[in-house]
């Protein structure tokens, strides 16, 4: 177990972008979510163990909700509400204490997993499902 002991103004000026990108490593690792898909959900596992329940059903209007968001916060929130009502509350409650990284890869991994069902549903390979987002229909 490491002891936190405060850094001293050598260990700032001895701070180097490899420690730098270890570090983002790490945090980032800590903060990752796993998936899985049963029962017409997406299952997340975060990493302090809590598990949220999201639909794979989505419908077009939560769909749009989270897809067109232009902040983070607005991401977070619609992430609450379709947890809300899908889930429950109280699983919107305990998402909202979970740190912000969280939420975010939630929404990562949750619009991969939709992008791939649409892909097969289509009949496309996940790659060109993935390819297609973000075109527009010239007018």
């Amino acid at each position: 177990m490491t002891k936190n002991v405060m850094p001293s103004a050598a260990d700032f000026d001895a701070w180097t972008q490899e420690d730098e990108d270890k570090a983002l490593e790490a945090s980032a690792e800590q903060m990752k979510v796993k998936h899985l898909i049963k029962d017409g959900s997406v299952w997340f596992l975060a990493p302090h163990g809590h598990i949220y329940k999201l639909p794979l059903n989505l419908s077009i209007d939560d769909f749009v909700r989270l897809s067109d968001l232009q902040s983070n916060t607005e991401q977070i929130q619609a992430l609450k509400d379709v947890l809300a009502a899908f889930a429950g509350e109280d699983a919107a409650k305990e998402l909202a204490k979970e740190p912000a990284m969280v939420p975010f890869n939630i929404l990562n991994d949750y619009g991969e997993v939709l992008a791939k069902i649409q892909g097969v549903e289509l009949g496309k390979s996940s790659a060109s499902a993935s390819s297609s987002r973000g075109k527009t229909a010239i007018e």
